[in-house]
């Protein structure tokens, strides 16, 4: 198994340029979002770091959450 900086181990050689790929994809998403006025919120991150571990695909990942769809409650 191959040792990474970055805290992960890679037990395929191809899998670092895939993490790089989707890091690049989170790192333009957040920024899109950014130009937008809006920022990620933690569970926003936490999706996004499961995107970039592999844990989900890219369908999976640009889908709507349900968590996320939820409007805030108006103070009036």
């Amino acid at each position: 198994m191959a040792k990474v900086n970055a805290g992960y181990s890679l037990t395929k050689p191809y899998q670092r340029p895939e993490r790089c790929r989707r890091q690049a994809a989170v790192i333009y998403a957040r920024a899109s979002v950014g130009l937008e006025g809006f920022s990620l919120s933690e569970t926003d991150e936490a999706h996004a770091q499961r995107f970039i571990d592999g844990q989900i695909s890219l369908q999976e990942f640009v889908q709507p959450r349900a968590d996320a769809l939820t409007l805030p409650k108006s103070s009036s």
